[in-house]
């Protein structure tokens, strides 16, 4: 009986997925702020900030997307 359980447990955390590190959030997260310091500071910082941004958010959703199409369905 013990063992039943045992595997059932062992099932249930088959089912769990942590994907794994990503340079794009901290990447992101510069982005924002250069975002939002060139508001104050001059249009060209708020520019590169918003390039940064996208483009980090583009990599994330494009390694995620990718991550996820691998998973065993």
């Amino acid at each position: 009986m013990a063992e039943l359980e045992h595997e059932a447990h062992a099932e249930q955390h088959k089912a769990f997925h942590l994907p794994p590190p990503s340079i794009w959030p901290p990447v992101l997260a510069v982005g924002i702020a250069l975002l939002l310091t060139g508001l104050i500071i001059n249009l060209v910082v708020v520019l590169i900030g918003a390039v940064v941004s996208v483009t980090a958010t583009a990599f994330w959703v494009r390694d995620a997307r990718r991550e996820f199409t691998e998973l065993p369905h």
